[in-house]
């Protein structure tokens, strides 16, 4: 693998950089660009859907939770609505499938 000269610093290109992106002309600390983020979306109907990842600006992604945040607020548990068997004392009831959900 060849030794590649930061254009910005003059300072040696790590090795790993230029073999993620063989085009790099800059060093990580001299790069303008800055880390992405990435959400995987599925796209399609019924039997003809896929996956797919979309790469995001860190600005685009804070917005994008934002917003999802917003648009799908999902139902909090109700204990008295797990009570199926008739017993009305929260107490006796068997709510192992709750663990953990009091902190979401």
């Amino acid at each position: 693998m060849e030794n590649r000269i930061c254009i910005k610093c003059k300072q040696e290109i790590n090795p790993l950089r230029i073999k993620a992106l063989p085009t790099a002309k800059t060093c990580v600390d001299c790069s303008t660009t800055g880390a992405k983020k990435g959400v995987p979306m599925m796209f399609g109907e019924k039997d003809h859907t896929w996956t797919d990842m979309v790469i995001m600006e860190p600005e685009e992604f804070d917005r994008f939770e934002k917003l999802n945040k917003q648009q799908s607020k999902f139902d909090t548990l109700d204990k008295t609505e797990m009570n199926t068997d008739g017993d009305d004392d929260p107490s006796e009831w068997d709510n192992t499938l709750l663990d953990g959900l009091e902190d979401m």
